[in-house]
């Protein structure tokens, strides 16, 4: 199939004003808006709908969890919930989650500084990945916690935040951001801030009552995700998707040692290898396209469109 006859949506990339444009197709509500619903709607029924906070404390990690295999499911739903007691517990997390996965920031956009709708987490993994790495930050970050805190409970999505943030800082590492609102800084220097921030609490230096341990879980399950995963896919095909590309790439793998009668076989399948490997990239890039328009895509996979249209062009001439 050529890369005319393809099917996708037309998009326009940015609205009047020069900004990334925020339209979205029809009934595609976003992943990170459907999170943020579902967190403030168990804050809500927690305090309106049930007494002395019994939701919030049936979701939550109770003590000694990491004990009772029972109760490991807590490691997923306390990632739903939050202080009963404190808005700005879930206020911070949820503003971290619109800025870094959604995209809606305050910073230097096309037309100088103000809020704009950007880059973002979302859709540089794609809907399902996202969605999946973010339900892994927080379930493994809330099993470290309880690893070097067994005696302390814990409750909220900081750790998936955090993930969120320190991925996007090395996805985008020049990004210039107003920290506060005020003072520009790059993202590289806000996630050595935010994880040094975090470093200096779990020694004990910062405020209490605060799951230091689990940010740094969540800054280094994004770390890890980014060097094993995002990059290895990256080097293949030019894009940053993910780690279901990686086990199928992994499980695709031929032995090591073949036989060939002629050298010009062994070169033909490799240019055939090559071929697939490109027509699945385009396949993926144009699919995303569909889902979340031209501003959707990275600037690697806007690259690699414009790549492939020029093969074609050859192709056919």
């Amino acid at each position: 199939m050529g890369f005319q006859d393809r099917d996708y949506n037309r998009y326009e990339p940015y609205d009047d004003y020069g900004y990334v444009n925020t339209r979205r197709n029809k009934g595609s509500m976003s992943i990170t808006v459907r999170l943020i619903i579902i967190n403030f709607v168990l804050w809500l029924a927690n305090g309106l709908l049930f007494t002395n906070n019994s939701l919030t404390d049936m979701l939550a990690v109770a003590p000694g969890t990491l004990n009772n295999p029972e109760y490991w499911w807590k490691f997923l739903t306390s990632g739903f919930v939050h202080s009963p007691y404190d808005f700005w517990h879930i206020a911070g997390n949820m503003l971290g989650l619109i800025m870094f996965g959604y995209g809606v920031m305050l910073g230097l956009g096309p037309n100088g500084v103000g809020f704009f709708r950007g880059e973002n987490i979302e859709n540089q993994l794609g809907r399902t990945e996202y969605l999946v790495f973010y339900l892994l930050a927080i379930i493994f970050s809330g099993i470290v916690h309880a690893l070097f805190n067994p005696e302390v409970g814990s409750l909220g999505a900081s750790g998936g935040v955090t993930a969120i943030i320190i991925l996007y800082a090395l996805f985008y590492p020049t990004k210039t951001l107003l920290l506060w609102g005020i003072l520009p800084l790059p993202m590289w220097a806000i996630g050595l801030i935010i994880v040094f921030t975090d470093a200096s609490g779990a020694s004990g230096v910062g405020k209490g009552g605060i799951a230091y341990s689990a940010h740094l879980a969540g800054a280094g399950f994004a770390l890890l995700y980014y060097l094993f995963f995002a990059q290895y896919r990256r080097k293949i095909t030019g894009g940053f998707t993910g780690w279901g590309n990686y086990f199928r790439k992994m499980s695709k793998r031929k032995p090591k040692l073949h036989l060939y009668e002629k050298n010009e076989t062994t070169n033909q399948e490799i240019k055939s290898e090559k071929n697939d490997e490109f027509e699945e990239r385009l396949d993926e890039i144009l699919s995303r396209y569909g889902k979340v328009g031209e501003a959707g895509l990275t600037k690697e996979e806007r690259e690699f469109l414009q790549r492939a249209s020029k093969k074609y062009r050859d192709k056919n001439k």
